[in-house]
Parts: structure tokens; sequence; C-alpha cells
């Protein structure tokens, strides 16, 4: 190990074995200097004082107004529900690819930044459930804030096995059904299928007052097209083959991701859905922290 290279690596990370480690590892890198996260859960708008009740919690004492006048008060707030978030994860088979420059499969990666979003919610003592499809098998864990939910939320995603084709209109139709108190959903997908197969369903989400948020997770040959010499390509979904002339279409492919990409943003940005877009060639908490670090007042709670 050299000792000049950055200890935390994108690259060296995908070599450590263990999701769990490397998403806390995500976790620990996007936090550290987050000012005004979308996600809080309890209220922490103070609006008055009461007399102490039996039956208090005696966490909510101000012991500083007992030392003033001998009496206890507790402290009430405007308002203090805890929130509800739920991870939403692709597992179509193009989210198995994993091109040279990568620290992960596209799979891999949205696990580790589903635990990361996952263990933040839970460490701001709100609740967090799962949601994916797999080869027609549905994966749901029910929304939950007690503290083994991070095993539980570790164990379900750690399972996730790539197949098939375009998922994402029934996993957001299943989450429409599934979903009633308003919430925060994260949905993290390549969204590499037509925007059109998704909208109404993404629609139908934010008109029953969801919070919807979209991490997009690309590889970087997906988004550069690196290659030079002429290649067969095949589509992970179909298993169509198509022969390519590398450099000469790089320019072309360039400009139709682009406006594929640019798609997805009108779409968002139509429906009020935070989006961001997460390469798995880089460091994915820094990708994060520029993310959730905007200051955006957000609607879920």
């Amino acid at each position: 190990m050299s000792a000049a290279a950055p200890v935390f690596d994108a690259r060296r990370l995908g070599t450590l074995p263990g999701l769990e480690w490397k998403a806390r590892y995500v976790m620990e890198g996007f936090l550290p200097g987050l000012h005004g996260s979308p996600f809080h859960g309890a209220s922490v708008e103070f609006r008055d004082y009461r007399e102490y009740q039996p039956g208090d919690d005696p966490r909510r004492l101000d012991w500083r107004l007992y030392a003033r006048n001998d009496r206890l008060y507790v402290r009430r707030y405007e308002h203090e529900t805890n929130a509800r978030g739920y991870v939403l994860c692709d597992a179509s088979a193009s989210m198995g690819y994993r091109g040279a420059r990568a620290w992960a499969t596209k799979l891999e990666a949205a696990q580790i930044l589903g635990l990361a979003v996952g263990w933040m919610l839970l460490g701001q003592s709100d609740a967090v459930g799962f949601l994916g499809l797999e080869a027609g098998a549905v994966r749901y864990i029910r929304p939950s804030q007690k503290s083994h939910q991070a095993g539980v939320l570790l164990r379900e995603m750690k399972s996730l096995r790539v197949g098939g084709g375009p998922i994402l209109s029934a996993l957001l139709d299943r989450a429409g059904r599934i979903v009633h108190r308003r919430s925060l959903i994260v949905l993290i997908s390549d969204l590499l299928e037509p925007a059109d197969a998704v909208e109404e369903k993404l629609r139908r989400l934010r008109f029953d007052g969801h919070e919807c948020v979209c991490l997009q997770v690309l590889d970087g040959d997906e988004i550069d097209f690196p290659f030079d010499e002429p290649a067969v390509f095949e589509d992970m979904e179909t298993g169509q083959r198509r022969q390519v002339a590398g450099r000469e279409v790089r320019d072309a492919y360039r400009r139709r991701f682009a406006a594929f990409l640019d798609g997805w943003r009108g779409l968002f940005r139509d429906l009020d859905v935070a989006h961001v877009v997460v390469r798995t060639d880089e460091d994915p908490a820094a990708v994060l922290r520029r993310f959730f670090a905007k200051p955006e007042k957000r609607s879920w709670r």
C-alpha cells in the first residue's frame, strides 16, 4: 500500500471486502460538514413549557429552569413525529455492469448508497424501509427505527441479485400500493429505460405527497464511451448484440446519451424530484455530500 495514496481512495474501496464497511465509509464520508440536510425527523422547533405531570418523559425536563425556580417543567415542541423513508433499488440486468475504471458494479454501488442513506435516517431516529424486485420476487422490509433495522436492511440489500429487463415501472407501482403515509422515497437506479414508462408512476407518488429522490448510478463507460477499437456490444437485458466502430461513433453516442439524461432531468424538474448522477468511478461520499448539502427545503416530513 502506497503511503502517498489516499486511505479511502474510491478504487481501493472497491477492492476491500465487506458491503457493510463500505457503506459505513460512504455514510461517514458525506455526513461531516453537511449543512441543512433535507432528512430530519422530530422537529426541534421549541414552542413553550408546561408543568411536569406523572408519566412525562424525564428527558424533556428542563433542569436549568428547575434550578432557577425549584419547579419541574417539560419542554414542548411544535411537531414531534418521526419521518419514514423507503429505499427502492433497481436490480435489472443492466445494473450488473462494471467498467475497468469502476470501484463496483452499479448494483453494488446502489446497495452501498442505499445502506448509507438508511443508516443516516436511522441515526436521526427516522424509520426506514426497503423495497426491491428481483426476477419477479418482491423484497420488502417494513419501515422501522429500531436498532436492529440496519442489520435487516444490510441482509436484504446484500442478497439482491441482478437479472431481467426493465422493472422501474413495476417497482414504483408496488411502492405506490405499499406506501400510504407521506414518506421519503429514495430511488436508486441507472434509469436505463424510457422515461415514459415510469412517468405515470412517479407522478402518482408525487400526487400522493411523497418526497422523491433519485440517485442515478452510472458507469463511466456509459457516460464517456472511452472505447477506441471496434468491438461487439451486448445488451445485458435483451441479449442483443451489435458491432460498434469504437472511436468513430463516440461523439454521436455522447450526444445521444446526453439527450437521454436531459430527458430524465426534464421529467424530474417537472415533478420536483431531486436527482443526482453517481458515477461508479468517482468517490460516492463526495457526490452525496454535494447533493445533500443543497439548501432546498424539503416537504416530506
